[in-house]
């Protein structure tokens, strides 16, 4: 610690004995092994005390120079009899000794809702910046927090819904549980009368993810309900086999503690008058003691907010049991015999459900255009730029199709790298997709168009929105084909020399008349012959090998425009056709007139 970290700390302290409601107890204490600081405080409770909340209680504030330059603030409770026990919402685990410091484990959440947003300047700053400031603007914040824990109130109606914290227990063998639920399958899971069964998970230990691949009842083979994961998930192996039972509401003790021991589980579920033992009684018989632990899956019906009707299950796994080399029989008897007896509990900490309305939503495209099956000709490097944003944001139905190979001067501006280089476009851009976006399916055919396949037939009869990214003439006059979904909105787009412009020209495939589009495109395209006539173009080898001269950031970003465009147009009552340019634009800087230095 510096010399000015040890004087704000030190104001920070001074600050906090003129503050009303706080009674400073003791110095600043170093952590051992550690950049962090805890300073000892006795907080007032300004609303009636509870059992819960005594009038007053004990807290440490812990000020972590590792985490932060400026220090991070965190306050927990204090050890000892005058420290608050239990976990309240807006809390962190709180049964438990903090790991490495001299206090609980439960911080308050004291920070803002905007702070992530303040520190990437998409709002205004409300947590001070410098630390003896920062220090006493989280201890008022506790004060605040302490008569809403008290009352009752910390979680009100409206109020977005919280999970418990599951950060309980030794090591897990995964990080993470991956699931997919919506309002969908939470219509499906509401007919289902099963409240327990058996769950087919893949294992993914280079990612230390468990992905959750099918519902199964005690008896039968019939799934429930099978998550409708894209190509990625769907080709991992079904490999280990878990418990799941469905409880009517979040299991927790105390105000909002997720149950760390087995006493406490069986709590939780007695309060909703369950049994997890007459749950999974039915489920020994066909269960499966596949991999590394007897993982049990905990699903509850969540609400967007509080006080609204849920809206779909939320799924958090326990590790019950680690799998023996003892016989079967006697496997099992072991893991009965473990859930019978009173230990602590491991829950995976993380669970995140990768349904497209949250996993995408820092982004995504409106719902119509995700649900599109699109037909993209062309894989080149305009191709590849639109493919990747509609695949990100939420596209999950992608035919690419090309019939080129990936060479090395494509890598300037192409979205495929090195290891792909001599690899068939589609086919390779397709694989690259298909990593892009947990639930798409993306199809590559490898075909020169205007060639045609019964593969690339099947796909033209099913697209609803087909999107030519040549700029070739000869696919044009492809269209519409007799295969074709006539219904199918066709759009192309095409770039100018330097990609200056974007051409944009959109109709239903069934009216597309090339005639048309060339009367709209004829004085650009006489526009692209005289540039191209001034203009010194890079060329291959040989003086008939003109190459075309785009640069990546401008093939991204009127790519990104076209985008755009296609959620005006797709499912939109939009007057067709639409066409239209679209040009570059950069503010252009000007050159000082005079040296700034000499």
């Amino acid at each position: 610690m510096s010399k000015f970290d040890a004087m704000a700390l030190a104001q920070a302290r001074s600050m906090l004995a003129h503050t009303a409601g706080v009674d400073v107890l003791g110095e600043w204490r170093k952590q051992s092994k550690s950049a962090a600081w805890l300073l000892r405080l006795r907080l007032k409770l300004e609303a009636e005390p509870t059992a819960a909340v005594p009038l007053y209680s004990e807290w440490e504030v812990a000020v972590n120079f590792d985490a932060d330059e400026w220090g991070k603030v965190q306050i927990y409770p204090a050890l000892g009899p005058n420290g608050l026990t239990v976990t309240f919402q807006h809390q962190q685990f709180n049964g438990a000794r903090h790991a490495t410091w001299e206090c609980r484990s439960g911080h308050v959440c004291s920070a803002s809702w905007s702070g992530g947003l303040a520190k990437q300047r998409n709002a205004l700053p409300v947590e001070p910046t410098t630390t003896a400031e920062r220090i006493c603007w989280h201890v008022v914040r506790v004060l605040e927090w302490l008569p809403q824990a008290a009352t009752n109130i910390l979680a009100k109606p409206g109020d977005v819904y919280e999970l418990p914290d599951f950060a309980i227990g030794g090591k897990t063998l995964g990080n993470r549980l991956v699931y997919l639920e919506n309002e969908e399958s939470f219509a499906l899971w509401q007919q289902d009368t099963n409240t327990s069964g058996i769950a087919w998970l893949s294992n993914s230990p280079e990612t230390n993810t468990l992905y959750v691949r099918s519902f199964l009842p005690a008896r039968g083979k019939q799934a429930i309900y099978t998550p409708p994961w894209g190509q990625v998930v769907a080709s991992k192996k079904k490999d280990w086999q878990a418990l799941w039972i469905r409880l009517n509401e979040m299991p927790v003790v105390g105000p909002w503690q997720a149950p760390a021991t087995t006493t406490e589980l069986a709590q939780a579920l007695t309060a909703q008058g369950k049994n997890l033992a007459d749950m999974l009684e039915p489920l020994w018989k066909n269960f499966e003691l596949t991999g590394a632990q007897v993982m049990l899956l905990v699903g509850v019906p969540i609400p967007r907010k509080i006080g609204e009707d849920p809206y779909r299950y939320h799924w958090q796994a326990l590790q019950l049991f680690p799998i023996t080399k003892a016989p079967p029989k006697s496997r099992l008897a072991l893991v009965k015999a473990h859930l019978a007896s009173a230990h602590p509990l491991t829950w995976l900490q993380l669970a995140e459900n990768w349904d497209a309305a949250e996993l995408q939503n820092r982004g995504r495209l409106p719902q119509a255009l995700c649900e599109a099956k699109v037909l993209l000709l062309g894989a080149g490097a305009l191709g590849s730029n639109l493919s990747v944003q509609l695949v990100h944001m939420g596209v999950q139905h992608l035919t690419v199709v090309d019939g080129e190979k990936l060479e090395g001067g494509n890598l300037v501006r192409h979205t495929l790298g090195f290891e792909q280089l001599t690899q068939p476009k589609a086919l390779a851009l397709a694989e690259q997709l298909r990593q892009a976006n947990p639930l798409a399916h993306v199809v590559g055919i490898d075909l020169m168009l205007p060639k045609t396949s019964a593969e690339f037939e099947q796909a033209a009869s099913e697209a609803t929105l087909i999107l030519d990214a040549t700029a070739e003439d000869a696919v044009l006059r492809m269209i519409p084909l007799a295969c074709m979904n006539l219904d199918a909105l066709f759009v192309s787009c095409s770039l100018s020399l330097r990609a200056e412009q974007l051409f944009f020209y959109a109709e239903m495939a069934g009216q597309f008349e090339q005639a048309k589009f060339d009367e709209w495109y004829a004085p650009y395209r006489l526009q692209q012959n005289e540039l191209a006539e001034q203009i010194d173009l890079p060329r291959g080898i040989g003086c008939y090998n003109p190459l075309t001269p785009a640069p990546l950031n401008r093939i991204a970003g009127l790519g990104s425009v076209a985008v755009e465009l296609l959620e005006q147009v797709y499912g939109q009552p939009i007057s067709l056709p639409v066409s239209l340019s679209h040009n570059w634009r950069v503010p252009l800087l000007v050159p000082a007139t005079e040296e700034v230095f000499p």
